[in-house]
């Protein structure tokens, strides 16, 4: 076989466009050939980690569940690099590589968010979660956001519900004409809502007071409102209430009624084993704020959003449903103030609520505690070294076939053999998933399975050679394929039995595990579909069909 002949197997060209994809997609994915466009991990690049406690211990098949979940949430608002993993069966740790303050407070959002959809229409629920159609929320032709007239941007999110849902709808909504569908994500259920007057009404006046009673009606579990300056007079109402929401203002401006609540059982966490039945939730001042939208041919103001509640839009309804068992859209819209970064805050809104809508609800109510730093400089030292252990144990390598078989030119093949399906087997990974330290010590170990293998192909073209120095180039052409053939039964032997091995820790959901496993997997597939092969080839050109050493 000549030089010209290894070059035209199908193999080595195989192998060839496989490199020049992978350095491709290391190098060329932003057309900026001078940086590295892996998906790196949190230990290289630096980020966030952001703990979640979950209100009390859950067992392994809902974790399971809420990581998920949670996974899910995160992918729809565009951070397919982050990792969800649980710490124990109380909390759970979400890793966001590389992100800036708008980001982590969006994912802060999602992270609060429970999940519970509900639309109300004259204090009887006419939708809800059940009947969303997950693979419906949003998309290219569903998600709009545009410049008002008056500044600021309005955001619109389609979604889609299954027929049995739009049954319901127009069982409810059926005479109701005119009358505001009230969409909520996570309504506090069996509980009280207290503000300052001036700030949930603002100007709005009566109307505004009618609109916002109207907004805390659900029959069976009407929200109670308790204006501050009525505190006093009213706290024996929130005895039997669940949760209190309040802003986080009252902490300083209104103390007394905080310590009031606290006194009453009310409290932001509890022991583990604890019931949490008097929970105190606090939210951002700006979200008692009830937004009314006044305009167009409307002559009266009408509700819009009002966030302490989970009440994200509130559209009228212009024409009464007809009932047909039919996947039905609907929308859900909303504003943005005007502002410098006004246009891509209404993205994430979408994004957000996209996110939830299209992720589920999770199990179990939680709590998502402050976020912390990793350093990026502390990232880099782990890159270094993460490429320093890799370049050692390819020279161990090279060191290694020196002192075996005595032959320099052995090193060559073998190292960039070796070398190349590291190349790869980074390229995969790093493209479809995340390169973490997990997966780093996964590549190296590969290096070490690797050389194993291409040994036992080298030992096996080398053994009783000089048996041959007679015989034909044919017959040596023979022997050289069956002796491939030999070493292949183990080579391939020695990849089931390490992909077996490797599975269980693969579908463990450790994720401090499964990154080192997906890569030794990946990187055997690599090494028996596409290297080995081709170094197979090298040997029977090598020593196969050559009686001279």
């Amino acid at each position: 076989m000549s030089w010209a002949e290894l070059a035209s197997d199908r193999k080595v060209q195989i192998l060839a466009i496989a490199i020049l994809i992978s350095l491709c997609a290391i190098f060329l994915r932003d057309l900026n050939p001078t940086t590295v466009d892996l998906n790196f991990g949190i230990e290289f690049i630096g980020g966030v980690r952001i703990p979640i406690s979950l209100e009390k211990p859950v067992d392994a098949a809902t974790m399971s569940q809420m990581v998920d979940t949670i996974k899910t949430r995160i992918n729809k608002f565009g951070l397919k690099q982050a990792v969800v993993r649980p710490l124990g069966n109380t909390e759970i740790i979400v890793e966001i590589p590389r992100a800036d303050s708008s980001v982590i407070h969006s994912v802060e959002s999602i992270l609060r968010e429970q999940g519970r959809f509900e639309a109300i229409v004259d204090g009887k629920d006419a939708l809800t979660g059940d009947y969303i159609i997950p693979s419906a929320v949003g998309g290219p032709q569903a998600e709009f956001v545009n410049a008002q007239a008056g500044g600021g941007y309005q955001w619109e999110l389609l979604f889609a519900i299954s027929g049995d849902g739009e049954e319901h709808f127009a069982d409810v909504a059926q005479g109701k004409y005119g009358y505001a569908v009230l969409m909520f994500l996570d309504r506090p259920s069996n509980a009280a809502v207290i503000g300052d007057r001036g700030i949930v009404l603002g100007d709005a006046g009566l109307t505004g007071e009618s609109l916002v009673q109207d907004a805390l009606r659900k029959e069976g579990d009407d929200i109670l409102l308790v204006y501050a300056d009525e505190f006093q007079a009213r706290s024996a109402e929130l005895a039997n209430k669940s949760i209190v929401v309040l802003p986080e203002g009252f902490k300083e401006s209104n103390p007394e009624i905080v310590s009031a609540l606290r006194v009453m059982g009310f409290n932001e966490t509890f022991a583990e084993g604890e019931a949490a039945t008097h929970k105190l939730a606090f939210k951002p001042d700006e979200d008692f704020k009830v937004q009314f939208f006044v305009g167009g041919s409307l002559t009266q103001p009408v509700l819009s959003t009002w966030k302490a509640i989970g009440l994200m839009s509130a559209p009228t309804l212009q024409v009464e449903p007809v009932k047909k068992n039919a996947i039905t859209q609907y929308t859900i819209s909303g504003s943005v103030p005007s502002g410098e970064n006004a246009q891509q805050d209404a993205v994430n809104e979408i994004r957000s609520l996209k996110s939830v809508l299209s992720g589920g609800r999770l199990p179990v109510s939680t709590v998502v505690g402050s976020y912390y730093d990793v350093a990026p400089q502390l990232g880099e030292q782990f890159l270094i070294y993460s490429a320093i252990g890799t370049i050692l144990a390819i020279i161990a390598v090279a060191t290694l076939i020196i002192i075996r078989y005595r032959k320099l030119k052995l090193i060559v093949p073998i190292v960039f053999i070796n070398s190349m399906e590291v190349l790869m087997t980074l390229a995969i990974i790093g493209t479809i998933g995340t390169l973490d330290l997990a997966a780093m010590a996964g590549v190296i170990t590969l290096i070490g399975m690797g050389i194993n293998d291409q040994l036992i192909i080298t030992d096996e073209m080398l053994k009783n050679r000089g048996k041959l120095k007679e015989a034909s180039s044919k017959q040596r052409e023979i022997d050289a394929k069956e002796r491939v053939a030999k070493a292949f039964y183990v080579v391939f032997t020695a990849a089931g039995i390490a992909i077996a091995s490797m599975l269980p820790l693969l579908l463990s959901g450790i994720v401090e595990i499964t990154g080192f496993a997906l890569s030794a997997i990946i990187g055997v597939l690599v090494g028996i579909l596409l290297t080995r092969p081709v170094y197979g080839l090298l040997m029977e050109k090598m020593y196969g069909y050559t009686s001279e050493d």
